[in-house]
């Protein structure tokens, strides 16, 4: 869930942030980490937990927009709709 949303913002972000080509892996982790989550969700995640070749990375929230803004009726208070966000990462 969430992979289509993931496809259509790397295309916006392209269109509008003017980032340049990322040279590596790692400025690539940052870049969405410090530009695309900021440039749509006021975020900035922490990049963290790389692996040792350096091929797969963790983004560490401490503050996630989606809970302030969602309110679920109570035969869904076990939804984890946060989960979205994983698929948008993956789109990109």
């Amino acid at each position: 869930m969430g992979y289509n949303i993931g496809v259509r913002l790397i295309d916006e972000f392209l269109a509008k942030s003017g980032v340049q080509n990322c040279s590596n892996f790692k400025e690539t982790a940052d870049v969405i980490a410090k530009v695309a989550f900021k440039m749509f969700l006021g975020i900035s995640p922490e990049v963290t937990a790389w692996n040792k070749d350096n091929t797969a990375f963790s983004l560490l929230f401490t503050d996630n927009p989606l809970i302030d803004f969602v309110e679920l009726p109570p035969q869904y208070s076990n939804l984890q709709y946060c989960n979205i966000l994983c698929g948008i990462v993956k789109g990109n």
